[in-house]
């Protein structure tokens, strides 16, 4: 009895104060580190009848991001390897890439197990009963992990098993939040969607026009995270123009940003931030330069600047 109070004390306490209070850093490691040290000692109180599902879809959502880390630099090394003929180590940047891939694929498809066993699915035109922000907070963070279990579950040769029809849930439970009080992102992120898997896609929509329109407002409400699906959806289908284009335009607007949700944003910014690498790294061998994120290597420079900055030789 006194481990379950002390667990319902300790549920009630994440959802009042740590998560708005967590939301409000931009410091994605110290989100990273709070998601692996917190998880096992908020579930270890299932065992005695607290519910921590809601949280744990948080939790499991911020650990993944340090994994997601570990294997964006590994796929980075990977590619340098590659460029410089050096097999050996490309052969085991690639298989580290995985082994991580296959840990943020597990904690993000439980993060996004955990929504619908708290809330049910979204099915046959019904959506489950979120009664408040927090509620619909969860579910949209659920919704998204959901996706990115998918993409990480690939990049590991499917070792994790993700179902398939995870896709197509994701895209019917976006539809159950106000797009326009979340950012733009449910239709942003079923507009993705639509791009990554043409066949999810309803008659007659235009899932670009949808993905701007997702970007425009979250510029306007200041969390840029439809900027970096719009980025994923755009570099997941080989459009460099497109992806050229949202990372412009996503390191332009980072003025009058919601300090509420600045943690959102910041993961927005990780995620932007891991495709300019994956472009700079693949063209030229190294990552995106320190503070320039928004160009790229064949931008079209004045005499001026094309001299060398010994400070970045050092």
């Amino acid at each position: 009895m006194v481990y379950k109070t002390t667990g319902d004390v300790l549920v009630s306490y994440g959802r009042a104060e740590m998560v708005p209070y967590l939301m409000t850093y931009q410091d994605v490691g110290m989100a990273c580190a709070t998601g692996e040290a917190l998880t096992p000692l908020l579930l270890s109180f299932e065992s005695v009848g607290s519910d921590p599902d809601k949280l744990a879809t948080l939790v499991y959502t911020v650990a993944a991001t340090c994994t997601e880390s570990m294997a964006l630099e590994e796929e980075l090394r990977y590619m340098r390897a590659v460029k410089e003929g050096r097999v050996n180590e490309a052969q085991d940047a690639r298989s580290r890439q995985k082994e991580l891939a296959e840990i943020s694929a597990r904690r993000q498809y439980e993060a996004y197990r955990r929504s619908f066993v708290e809330f049910g699915e979204a099915d046959n035109g019904k959506c489950p009963r979120l009664r408040n922000d927090f509620d619909e907070l969860v579910w949209m963070i659920g919704q998204i992990s959901g996706v990115q279990s998918l993409l990480n579950d690939a990049t590991a040769d499917t070792a994790v098993g993700v179902p398939r029809d995870v896709a197509a849930k994701v895209e019917r439970g976006l539809a159950c939040l106000d797009n326009e009080k979340w950012w733009g992102v449910p239709r942003g992120g079923r507009a993705a969607l639509w791009n990554i898997l043409p066949m999810l896609k309803p008659a007659n929509a235009d899932a670009w026009a949808e993905l701007e329109r997702a970007t425009r407002l979250g510029f306007e409400q200041g969390v840029r995270l439809p900027s970096a699906l719009y980025a994923i959806s755009a570099y997941s289908v080989g459009d460099d123009q497109r992806v050229r284009r949202a990372i412009r335009e996503f390191a332009n607007n980072d003025k009058n940003l919601d300090p509420n949700y600045a943690m959102i944003d910041s993961i927005a910014g990780m995620l932007i931030k891991g495709i300019s690498d994956r472009m700079w790294t693949e063209a030229t061998g190294k990552r995106t330069p320190y503070g320039n994120l928004g160009t790229f290597w064949d931008d079209t420079r004045k005499s001026s600047e094309s001299t060398i900055n010994i400070d970045d030789l050092l």
